[in-house]
């Protein structure tokens, strides 16, 4: 009687079989990255010999920004009423993994940033490679102002991409209605399309009054307005502010910014950055507006 032996599968088989199985079967859910952004925003105020409130040379602006900024782990820097002379040595201070883009908002005829320094205006900066797709778009109704307004926007890469702006809308409220619609339009239009966007903005509208901040409806997403965790204006726009009220917030909102009130901002898109967001005023010597530092949890 003829016996089988047993066959013996060799080892590198069951090895590939193995990797077979393994390389079939349903990876886990991918986790989302995540950005903690960091937003220092700041009207400067950079008039040097003109405002008693101000009165630091751009120099010394510029080296006690570079120490807060530091000092707070900001990733992304906006600013308002700022010299060129100001945001360059400051862009230089903080070294070459840092960048930016500057706007000229209007030409100055005195020495507030430096001798012969003649520009003046807004600025953005990240701890990230140069800024892409920069725009600059004018602002409506200027209100006869002899500093025209405008929104500075630019692409930058942080783990991902996201869009960086800043603004600084004119003291005149018929002109700041109409400012902020457009601001809120475009930024709405980049949320629709899936992007993300960060503003830093001196509105010059105080968002601690309901009667005034009813202006700002097309920036906001949702409640907003007042200084509790009961909101008494509804958004129509697609952005979340670092210090309004929140589900889970510190209970204190809307902190004053400049003199008693808060007209200075820092958004976030709604749908793309969680609802831990917060934000921190802190006093500063250099300017008649506090330091507002927004962070949030980006997602994607």
């Amino acid at each position: 009687m003829n016996v089988r032996r047993p066959r013996h599968v060799s080892r590198p088989l069951v090895l590939l079989l193995v990797l077979l199985v393994v390389s079939l079967a349903p990876a886990p859910g991918a986790q989302a990255a995540t950005l903690r952004t960091k937003v220092f925003d700041f009207n400067a105020c950079d008039q040097y010999g003109r405002n008693p409130e101000c009165d630091a040379t751009a120099a010394q602006r510029a080296d006690a920004i570079l120490t807060s900024v530091l000092s707070g782990g900001s990733n992304a820097v906006t600013l308002q009423e700022v010299c060129r002379y100001t945001f360059d040595r400051l862009l230089q201070r903080l070294g070459s993994t840092w960048h930016g883009a500057f706007f000229q908002t209007v030409g100055i005829g005195d020495d507030r940033c430096a001798p012969g320094a003649r520009s003046w205006g807004i600025a953005l900066l990240a701890h990230a490679p140069v800024p892409t797709n920069v725009s600059v778009n004018l602002l409506p109704n200027p209100a006869g102002e002899s500093e025209r307004r405008y929104l500075l926007c630019g692409d930058v890469v942080i783990g991902t991409v996201f869009r960086v702006c800043t603004s600084h809308f004119s003291v005149k409220s018929t002109a700041s209605d109409d400012q902020a619609a457009y601001v809120g339009g475009r930024l709405a239009a980049h949320a629709a399309a899936g992007g993300a966007a960060v503003l830093g903005v001196d509105t010059n509208v105080d968002v601690r009054s309901c009667t005034a901040a009813a202006a700002l409806r097309p920036l906001y997403s949702s409640g907003f307005g007042g200084t509790s965790t009961a909101p008494c204006q509804t958004g129509t726009g697609a952005m979340v502010e670092a210090d309004q009220s929140r589900a889970g917030g510190d209970g204190t909102y809307n902190a004053p910014t400049c003199g008693t009130s808060k007209c200075d901002d820092v958004f976030f898109t709604a749908r793309r950055w969680s609802t831990d967001y917060r934000g921190v005023v802190s006093s500063s010597w250099l300017s008649d507006h506090e330091i507002l530092r927004g962070e949030g949890t980006l997602s994607w």
